[in-house]
Parts: C-alpha cells; sequence; structure tokens
C-alpha cells in the first residue's frame, strides 16, 4: 500500500520517521503482523507502515473525518470507551502521544493488553518528564514538561514509569523491555547547556524530550 499523500501527523516533529526502524527492529514483526494504531488521528503512522508492505492495519480514533488511509481498516471509537469495541488480535499495537491525553490511562493499556496476541509488541510514545533539562526546569520553576499551563490543552495524566511497572503493567501481563528517547530539539539552548553541564555529575540516561517504550506481552 503506497501513498503519495502527505498526512499530517498529531505527533512531535520527526517521531514517526525515527520510531519506524525500531518497530522494524522487534523481535517477532514483519510486514505480516497485524497492526493496531491507538488514536490514529489521520493515520499518517499507519501509512509508513504501508508503505513498508505491511498489510493489516487498522486504526481506531474518535474523529473519522481526520483519516485518510486507503487500504487500512478504521474503527471509530473513543479510547476511553474502547472497550465495548470489538478489535480482533494483533502483533503489534501502537499508541503514539495518545496515553497523556485520555481520563484513565490504564484503561487504554487494559484494551492493548486484552487485543494483543502472545508475546505481542505495544509501543507507547509520551512526553519525556525524566530527561536531566526538564528535571531541572521542575527544580527551578515546579512546573512538569508537557503538562504546564502553555501545553497541550488535552495533556492530563505524564507517564510515570515506576508506579506503572508496579501496579498497572504486572495487572495486565505486560513488560517493559526497552525505553528509548527521541529529541525533538524542544528546549532552549541554555537550558540544554545546563543539562550536558550537569549530566557531568548526574543520571541522564533518558535525554530526550519524548518517551518510548515498548512493552511486551507474556
Amino acid at each position: 500500500m503506497r501513498s503519495p499523500m502527505i498526512l499530517r501527523e498529531f505527533a512531535a516533529e520527526g517521531l514517526h520517521a525515527w520510531l519506524l526502524p525500531c518497530v522494524q527492529a522487534l523481535p517477532g514483526i514483519s510486514s505480516d503482523s497485524r497492526v493496531l494504531d491507538l488514536g490514529c488521528g489521520t493515520g499518517a503512522w499507519l501509512q509508513r507502515l504501508g508503505d513498508l508492505d505491511f498489510k493489516d492495519l487498522t486504526g481506531i480514533d474518535r474523529r473519522p473525518e481526520d483519516f485518510a488511509v486507503k487500504g487500512a481498516r478504521f474503527i471509530c471509537g473513543d479510547l476511553d470507551q474502547a472497550a465495548q469495541v470489538e478489535l480482533g488480535t494483533y502483533g503489534l499495537i501502537t499508541a503514539i502521544e495518545i496515553i497523556e491525553h485520555v481520563a484513565n490511562p490504564e484503561a487504554v493499556i487494559a484494551l492493548a493488553a486484552a487485543h494483543l496476541a502472545p508475546n505481542g509488541w505495544l509501543v507507547i510514545t509520551t512526553p519525556n518528564i525524566y530527561s536531566l533539562r526538564w528535571r531541572l526546569r521542575f527544580f527551578l520553576t515546579g512546573k512538569l514538561h508537557g503538562f504546564d499551563i502553555n501545553a497541550e490543552p488535552e495533556h492530563i495524566h505524564p507517564w510515570i514509569t515506576d508506579a506503572a511497572q508496579r501496579v498497572i503493567l504486572k495487572r495486565h501481563g505486560l513488560e517493559v523491555e526497552a525505553m528509548m528517547t527521541h529529541d525533538g530539539n524542544g528546549s532552549r539552548w541554555f537550558a540544554r547547556l545546563a543539562a550536558s553541564t550537569l549530566s557531568l555529575v548526574l543520571p541522564n540516561d533518558l535525554p530526550g524530550d519524548t518517551l518510548c517504550l515498548f512493552l511486551r506481552k507474556h
């Protein structure tokens, strides 16, 4: 499925392109894998997969008028109520810049876990509150990256990895296999300089603006 149409990406600039080879490299994932994209928007992410010959693509979103990918299945549904929707089983489920928007993040995790095949993958991206520069900003201002007054109005819940692993993921049979970050160049030069200097003495294992989690169902 190849399309000349360039669709709007409701994600950090460059995130889709950066994420694509990471997803391709996941064990057990191939162009024959069934894929479900939660909160698919225009379908821009599914289009990228289709251009790589992924054949079985499904997206779910509450706005059908935005979706514009030929050859992919669209399901109209609100993720906060998606337990009522019959979705099937998938080897790969993606939630790109979605988990921070929903009223009940665990409902999205439960939905994905219920529709993942054994050893299937769930890929989540969300604003990264763990980078040193954003920790420094919080220390100085008390404002949390991606969730302050100037952030996207629908950003509700930051991702707290330790809490999710201790309770939510365990409850739904998911484990974090890897965490990576994508740097969207979202912070100012002096914040980057300060973080770079402080990283000589403080941990900065997750430096980018977007946190990317690769979870597997066991």
